[in-house]
């Protein structure tokens, strides 16, 4: 087990921490539909939203950006919350002093959309992978094909301009990193995996597994820090740490029913989001 300090706890289901220029960590709670922010032993709020954000990234202008999911939010290990203030799926844009701004909102395909999570490509573009009705999804541990399920795909967008449709990929498209060789990884939480994806700046090449988790790890958040890569394991209770081949190097166990969403780094830290317990926790690195 693995030592960590509570920060904030009492949360609904908190989710992408990002670590501020100020040395504060800002994160969002699908369940409260709110962004939050922890700075010097104090926790506020930033915004409410309608629908539901559930991943979140600081944008290259120093705002805030989140994949509003629309309205779902997980309310205990096998219930979800449907929200009376559903909106469509979107990505949006909230200043740190809390305007709320739709950035895009026209996504292809048929719904229900449900961003999940995002990152800033290279040339600015807002990359974010789209469940789909994970609300559907009632064991976790399933494997092959979920009836009703529609599996996951992949969106590109400028922001204010409408998605592009890149990739249909089934195995819940969950959190996504760019490798330092320019290609984009995607964590698959029910394939228990990550795949790689060469990026061509408009477009993705053919996936190919890049790591497969034995150890019952269902990636959710992912980050790259130094050369590695940072795996929020959601339902398996750790954190596990992969090299840039793709090779485990180890897992930092958690306590059981932890539920590790998403992650940051920051001042020496790493910052973790854990979900059904409602807490924001940390550890040195």
């Amino acid at each position: 087990m693995s030592k960590f300090e509570t920060i904030v706890e009492g949360l609904g289901f908190p989710e992408g921490p990002a670590f501020l220029p100020d040395g504060s960590v800002a994160f969002v709670d699908l369940l409260h539909q709110c962004v939050r922010r922890y700075r010097a032993g104090e926790t506020s709020v930033i915004a409410r939203l309608d629908g539901s954000p559930n991943g979140m990234r600081l944008g290259p202008d120093g705002a805030l950006y989140i994949a509003n999911n629309g309205g779902v939010a997980p309310d205990g290990l096998h219930a979800v919350k449907v929200m009376d203030n559903q909106v469509t799926g979107r990505i949006q844009r909230v200043s740190l002093d809390g305007l709320v701004e739709d950035v895009v909102t026209d996504l292809p395909g048929e719904g229900p959309w449900r961003p999940n999570d995002l990152v800033f490509s290279p040339e600015g573009k807002v990359m974010f992978t789209d469940p789909q009705n994970w609300e559907q999804v009632e064991d976790w541990g399933t494997e092959g094909r979920i009836p009703g399920y529609g599996g996951g795909r992949l969106f590109a967008a400028s922001i204010g301009g409408p998605a592009t449709h890149l990739l249909d990929f089934y195995g819940f498209t969950n959190g996504l990193a760019f490798h330092p060789d320019g290609s984009l990884l995607v964590a698959m939480t029910l394939l228990k995996a990550i795949i790689k994806l060469p990026w061509h700046g408009d477009r993705v090449g053919q996936p190919t597994m890049w790591c497969q988790f034995e150890d019952g790890t269902a990636p959710d958040g992912i980050l790259i820090h130094e050369d590695l890569l940072y795996v929020a394991g959601s339902l398996g209770d750790r954190v596990s740490v992969v090299d840039m081949g793709g090779r485990h190097v180890r897992a930092i166990e958690m306590e059981a029913g932890s539920d590790p969403t998403n992650l940051a780094v920051g001042g020496g830290k790493l910052w973790i989001t854990l979900g059904l317990p409602g807490k924001l926790v940390t550890m040195d690195l």
